[in-house]
């Protein structure tokens, strides 16, 4: 199994009704390539985490970073994994977390997207704080 997690900038000119466009398109190529993961906006930025097959994580990644609606993709970790850690294609918080976690969340993944590289153990933590958000 192979991931791959990248923040990227939003353009100036996204908009709310940009997010069901996405996720609608994320979701009928994630089925047809057999990828998971997690998918969060943040005010200014997008983190993603896809995971799947490497030439279809790969060509997907191609995909994304082509989309106009977001700019400056930063990979942030991209390694092999001996199961599936993101079972579900979810966009932003999808597990209940309390206003102070959510918060601390939001500091944490701000913070990293701000970043323009990022070390093995940046990559590593965010790993884990995304999986932390996923759907379980």
């Amino acid at each position: 199994m192979y991931q791959l997690i990248y923040v990227s900038d939003k353009v100036n000119t996204f908009v709310p009704s940009d997010m069901d466009s996405i996720l609608c398109k994320a979701r009928e190529n994630n089925e047809k390539y057999g990828i998971t993961g997690l998918l969060v906006e943040l005010p200014q930025h997008f983190i993603q985490i896809i995971e799947g097959k490497q030439d279809d994580v790969e060509f997907a990644y191609k995909l994304i970073s082509k989309d106009t609606r977001h700019h400056n993709l930063r990979v942030i970790l991209a390694t092999t994994t001996k199961t599936r850690e993101m079972e579900a294609w979810a966009m932003g918080f999808s597990k209940d977390l309390d206003r102070s976690e959510l918060n601390d969340a939001l500091h944490i993944l701000n913070s990293f997207s701000e970043k323009q590289k990022f070390s093995d153990i940046h990559g590593q933590s965010l790993k884990m704080l995304l999986k932390s958000l996923s759907p379980e």
